[in-house]
């Protein structure tokens, strides 16, 4: 009997070992695996990347019972579900870090910047990254830009949970006007990223504007969206399409190399899982329910 108990706390202490360790990459916090690329029809593109390595095996969508992400949200498939959180949230100024490794963009934090609460458990915000067209896609449309606020868990499980914005060309976003120079510096910075990321210091950033209300969203268990495509990730996808400038839009992709200015994600198979909708009175979605 003991021994079989060690022997199940052996395999827990692994899964969550790699999981801890697939996070740190995701994070940044940690070497990354063999190269991959968002271009399809290459060796190195999405459909080949549970090729590139065992690492990788997770990013095999197509496989039965996987989560992978991004999905296609088809809202009339969505079920109501009134008693999930408000993702009500609190983001203070902090020191952050633009970084570009190639193939997106994303910023960190210095400090604690602020957390949410999801599923009774507490995540604080790690980093900012940037995909273009959006991974996710709303009933078969694809958005110019999504922005995903990730999202760590305080208790130290390596558990991810992920805020999602769509963005469409429009009007200007006021939380961009305070990035442009530092934009424009890595735009000029001609790293060689198979060597290293450019790296850029942002000093004082303020997140207020990210968290204006939210209202409704989507939620559902997905992965992360570049290898290693861990898995089990809370996905919370605002029901609000928000607005920035076609000027504020080139100027986030200017930083990337030609082959990494579109780097979303094919959407992947739902594989039975179930979209849940939260959509508290008075609240805007910018699509069809």
């Amino acid at each position: 009997m003991v021994p079989a108990m060690a022997s199940r706390r052996a395999v827990l202490f692994l899964f969550v070992a790699v999981a801890a360790s697939s996070i740190a990459v995701a994070l940044g916090q940690a070497p990354a695996g063999p190269d991959y690329s968002y271009v399809s029809g290459t060796n190195l593109g999405p459909e080949n990347w549970a090729k590139l390595s065992p690492k990788y095996s997770a990013c095999n969508g197509g496989a039965p019972g996987r989560k992978q992400s991004p999905i296609d949200i088809v809202t009339k498939n969505a079920v109501p579900k009134p008693d999930l959180e408000s993702l009500n949230r609190t983001y203070v100024a902090s020191e952050a870090t633009f970084i570009n490794n190639g193939k997106e963009i994303s910023m960190t934090f210095a400090d604690k910047v602020g957390s949410v609460s999801i599923g009774g458990k507490s995540f604080s915000l790690k980093k900012l990254l940037w995909r273009a067209p959006s991974e996710h896609t709303i009933n078969g449309k694809r958005h110019p830009l999504e922005v995903q606020l990730v999202h760590e868990s305080d208790a130290g499980t390596g558990e991810l949970a992920i805020i999602a914005v769509l963005y469409k060309v429009g009007k200007p976003d006021s939380f961009y006007f305070q990035l442009k120079r530092e934009l424009t510096e890595l735009a000029g910075d001609r790293c060689n990223y198979a060597v290293e990321d450019a790296r850029s210091p942002m000093g004082v950033v303020h997140l207020r504007s990210l968290q204006k209300r939210t209202g409704s969203y989507f939620r559902y268990m997905g992965s992360l969206t570049a290898p290693p495509c861990t898995e089990n990730v809370y996905w919370n996808v605002l029901g609000k399409v928000r607005q920035m400038t076609k000027e504020q839009l080139d100027m986030l992709l200017a930083p990337l190399p030609p082959a990494a200015k579109q780097n979303a994600r094919p959407v992947q198979p739902l594989n039975g899982r179930v979209v849940q909708f939260y959509n508290p009175p008075n609240s805007t979605v910018s699509f069809e329910v």
